[in-house]
């Protein structure tokens, strides 16, 4: 058995959220410790959960039973730590720290290293509102933005300051190194980890196995 399973970006209830993926990595990847890094929901679409989407809450309800959930806060979540204890069920904080040995690793969202949604948040806030706009009322609205972010430099470089930004907190904090989200770009090097999401082409976990490896999956 794994000693941690570590999901983020979900976004239950959005009509890219891929929960069968999700129910599957469930079920194959046993762990002691199950790690929600943020945005289990997207809160601009808690209308619209389907079947399957109720079907990982249940299975998470289940898994809780045998596992350790832990619930990270991130920026789609619609209530804090406190209450989303009490409608999930799982223990839930802003930040995690796991204790490997000698190494001690942050687990976070990573949402406080993106300087344009904590600085310009009403900002954001409103494109974010207009995206969603754009997504409900135009056809193919979904692979244009796919292929948009994909080729914009300047989404590329965003999320290379996020990274930047998350090195130099561990670095400040004596952290060995740092797992987290948000960004939806997984990536795994020696200090820097991000857990991809569940609403990509490509959907992504991290695994940290009984000898203590970090391990990042992709899967199409």
């Amino acid at each position: 058995m794994n000693k941690y399973l570590i999901i983020s970006d979900v976004h239950l209830g959005d009509k890219d959220c891929r929960p069968e993926i999700l129910l599957k990595v469930l079920k194959t990847n046993k762990a002691k410790n199950i790690i929600i890094a943020g945005d289990l929901f997207d809160h601009h679409n808690l209308h619209r959960l389907k079947k399957d989407h109720w079907k990982v809450l249940s299975r998470l309800r289940k898994l809780s039973k045998k596992s350790n959930i832990i619930y990270l806060i991130g920026n789609h979540c619609f209530l804090k730590a406190d209450f989303m204890s009490i409608l999930l069920g799982f223990h839930c904080a802003d930040e995690h720290i796991i204790q490997l040995k000698d190494k001690r690793i942050l687990v976070i969202h990573g949402d406080v290293f993106d300087i344009y949604f904590t600085k310009y948040k009403h900002l954001s806030n409103f494109i974010i509102g207009c995206y969603y706009f754009v997504r409900k009322y135009t056809p193919f609205s979904d692979d244009f933005f796919r292929f948009f972010k994909a080729r914009t430099n300047d989404f590329v470089e965003k999320s290379s300051d996020i990274k930047r930004n998350a090195l130099k907190y561990i670095e400040m904090n004596n952290y060995d190194s740092i797992i987290c989200g948000h960004t939806h770009l997984p990536e795994h090097t020696d200090k820097y980890v991000n857990t991809g999401s569940f609403c990509e082409k490509e959907c992504s976990y991290v695994i940290i196995d009984k000898k203590d490896k970090i391990k990042l999956t992709k899967i199409k």
